[in-house]
C-alpha cells in the first residue's frame, strides 16, 4: 500500500500543482476537478502528456459539479450533489463528463459526493438519485470504470442500501473517516466494518467530532484526532484491500501545510509498515 496526495486541479493550475506534489515527495495521488471548462478533449491530451512527462499517477478523479456548494449547516442538505432537483440534471451531465475526461486519461475510478441522500427509501429524491447513478454506472460498468461514493453525508447503512439498490458491482465506496467524523455520521470503524468489502479509495484525513451544541466537528492534523488508523488499516488488510490511501489535507491557515503533509505521509507509511 502507497501514501499518495489529493490534488485539487483547475486549468490555470495543474501544473504548478502537481509539480508541488512531486516536490513533496508524492509521485501518485487523486486529482480533483471544479473547473467544468477543464473537461474538453483539448485538455484531456494537455494534461495527459503533462502527467507522463511529469511521471505523476493518477489513481482516480474527482468530480465537483455546477452549482451552489455550501458545505456548512443547515444549507448542506438542499445544495450538495444530486439531492436538490433543480440541480439533478445539470450535475448528472457534469458527472458523465467527469467521468469522460477520466476515461480519455485512462483513469478507471471516478468519485464524488452525492449529497445528504434522504434515508427514507420511499423518498422521491433518493428513487431518482438511485435510478440516475444505475444510468451513469451501467456506463462506466461497460468501459472498466468504477463509481465511488465519497463517505460523509450518508450514514453508512443507507450508504450500504444504496450500494445494493443500484446493484452493479463496479458501485463502491471512496472511504474519508474524518468525514463521517466531523459530520456525526457514523463511526469510521464500525463504518468500514460494514462497507470494506467495496472500498475503491481512501482518503487519510483526522477529524474530531461536534461537542453538544456545535453543529459540526472539524479535521485536525493526522495523528492528533479520533481517526483509529491502525484499526482502519488492519480493517483494510483484513477485507484484502489492494489499493493506496491519498493524503487530503483542507485545513487553511494551519503552520506549515507543507511539513505538515510530509509529516503525515510518515505518520501513515509507519503504519502501513507494521500492519502489511
Amino acid at each position: 500500500m502507497r501514501v499518495g496526495l489529493l490534488v485539487d486541479i483547475t486549468r490555470e493550475n495543474y501544473k504548478e500543482n502537481i509539480r508541488h506534489a512531486k516536490s513533496l515527495g508524492f509521485d501518485f495521488g487523486q486529482l480533483v476537478i471544479w473547473d467544468m471548462g477543464f473537461y474538453t478533449d483539448e485538455y484531456a491530451k494537455e494534461l495527459k502528456a503533462f502527467l507522463e512527462e511529469e511521471k505523476f499517477e493518477v489513481i482516480s478523479l474527482w468530480c465537483g459539479w455546477t452549482g451552489p456548494v455550501i458545505w456548512g449547516y443547515p444549507d448542506m442538505y438542499r445544495s450538495l450533489g444530486l439531492v436538490p432537483e433543480y440541480m439533478r440534471q445539470k450535475r448528472m451531465e457534469d458527472l458523465e463528463k467527469g467521468a469522460d475526461f477520466a476515461y480519455a486519461l485512462g483513469i478507471d475510478t471516478v468519485v464524488t459526493h452525492i449529497g445528504y441522500t434522504p434515508d427514507n427509501p420511499y423518498d422521491p429524491a433518493r428513487i431518482a438519485i438511485v435510478h440516475c447513478l444505475r444510468g451513469l454506472c451501467k456506463k462506466l460498468q461497460a468501459r472498466g470504470q468504477r463509481f465511488a461514493f465519497e463517505t460523509g453525508e450518508e450514514i453508512p447503512l443507507t450508504l450500504n442500501i444504496l450500494i445494493n439498490e443500484i446493484g452493479l458491482d463496479n458501485v463502491g465506496v471512496n472511504f474519508d473517516p474524518a468525514n463521517l467524523t466531523s459530520s456525526g455520521r457514523g463511526n469510521a470503524n464500525d463504518a468500514m466494518d460494514m462497507l470494506g468489502c467495496r472500498i475503491f479509495g481512501m482518503h487519510a484525513k483526522d477529524a474530531v467530532p461536534a461537542k453538544f451544541g456545535e453543529k459540526s466537528g472539524h479535521q485536525v492534523l493526522i495523528g492528533t484526532g479520533k481517526v483509529n488508523f491502525p484499526r482502519l488499516m488492519e480493517q483494510l488488510k483484513e477485507n484484502g484491500y489492494e489499493g493506496d490511501i491519498v493524503i487530503e489535507h483542507e485545513m487553511s491557515g494551519t503552520a506549515d501545510r507543507n511539513r505538515e503533509i510530509i509529516e503525515a505521509k510518515q505518520f501513515l507509511e509507519d503504519i502501513i509498515a507494521k500492519v502489511f
